[in-house]
């Protein structure tokens, strides 16, 4: 990153629904930090830089060559892997190149510790999730009970255009995490009941204020 990337990003509010990361979070967390503080100065770097990761969403990681001082790190190698992308690079690419879209174009920072994908979709559906679902609900529910990382990727993209589209933000350290988790085996059950769990559990947002 250049110097005037590097520069520190304001943080949002403490939040009880904050969660300690791991190392890929805890990287993702640190640049994004970086890119967000760019970009809301507007800041010609930050703003390109956005530019370039958003051109990577849907791609296999690695492929995007003039992204990956951002989506790869020493923290991500598997030692014991071959060629194909890590857990933890998929994780990265994924949850940088979306974050670069979410905060397209916007003046407040859509990656806000705190805000986990459960938490961010029911903002966008405030009222109690009856026996037919919605839109929104049905949109949370394809995300939860897709088959494969891909599936999750394209239903992933779809709520950050919603979440976009209301300036709600998203935990994308935690969401880096979760993608690890998600990989690993038995981990997309326990990623799918932690999001079902801050969907249903979050109140209304005329209680669950930025």
């Amino acid at each position: 990153m250049t110097d005037e990337e590097a520069q520190p990003s304001p943080t949002s509010a403490p939040s009880a629904r904050w969660m300690d990361l791991h190392t890929v979070g805890t990287v993702v967390h640190d640049r994004i930090q970086l890119l967000q503080r760019g970009v809301l100065d507007n800041r010609a770097a930050g703003v390109a830089a956005l530019a370039r990761l958003r051109r990577g969403v849907g791609k296999t990681p690695g492929t995007v060559n003039d992204i990956l001082q951002y989506t790869l790190a020493d923290e991500f190698v598997d030692r014991c892997a071959a060629d194909e992308p890590t857990h933890a690079e998929r994780a990265a690419h994924i949850s940088l190149t979306l974050y670069a879209l979410h905060q397209q174009s916007k003046d407040k920072p859509m990656h806000q510790r705190g805000w986990g994908v459960g938490r961010a979709v029911r903002r966008l559906h405030p009222e109690e999730p009856g026996t037919t679902p919605g839109p929104v609900l049905r949109r949370f529910q394809a995300l939860g009970t897709s088959a494969d990382l891909d599936e999750l990727v394209h239903h992933a993209r779809g709520v950050v255009q919603l979440l976009r589209g209301k300036e709600i933000p998203l935990d994308y350290a935690l969401f880096a995490d979760d993608l690890v988790r998600w990989q690993r085996p038995g981990g997309a059950s326990a990623v799918r009941l932690r999001w079902g769990r801050e969907f249903y559990r979050t109140r209304p947002a005329a209680t669950d204020s930025h």
